[in-house]
């Protein structure tokens, strides 16, 4: 009974803790290592967490909190040198790209720069399509919080794709 609760929990958590990790650490092969030690970590306390009343927003804080664990383990100097070459990244002509695809990539690169909390507001809102309430659960806090992340980073996507699309230049 409980291998089966296990294995519909994972199948209905592993694209989305997925592609959450994805949204938080930024490349594939991170994503995966935080998927997996999310799915083991569930395996280990699997009693605990199949009791609680939402294990599935529990899963999902967790591949949060392991994303942030893994950002604060790297050096100071790797973060410094990723900021640079993001704002290498940014100089970049942008005055050919206005085909989908390309905004697809600048929004995705603004949304890759928003705070923490809003980049997984954003996330899981406009991309998963979730309840404001699920997702107030995930990143443990109110549902009015949750609000104000999403429209901070609904604008803040928006002022920035507008001042790329008008000037050309980001």
């Amino acid at each position: 009974m409980k291998i089966d609760r296990y294995n519909e929990l994972m199948l209905s958590t592993k694209d989305v803790a997925y592609r959450v990790a994805l949204s938080l650490v930024g490349n594939a092969a991170d994503a995966e290592d935080v998927t997996q030690d999310i799915y083991e970590m569930v395996w280990r306390r699997r009693d605990e967490i199949l009791s609680m009343g939402n294990p599935r927003a529990y899963v999902l804080r967790s591949v949060r909190n392991l994303c942030l664990d893994r950002f604060r383990a790297v050096d100071r100097h790797d973060r410094s040198l990723t900021a640079i070459g993001h704002a290498s990244e940014r100089s970049a002509d942008y005055s050919a790209q206005y085909d989908a695809r390309d905004q697809v990539r600048i929004v995705e690169r603004v949304i890759a720069q928003l705070p923490e909390r809003q980049r997984l507001a954003i996330h899981l809102r406009d991309v998963e399509q979730w309840d404001i309430d699920e997702i107030a659960e995930v990143t443990q806090s109110d549902e009015t919080s949750v609000r104000m992340n999403l429209s901070r980073a609904r604008r803040t996507v928006r002022e920035e794709l507008l001042k790329i699309m008008n000037y050309g230049v980001q």
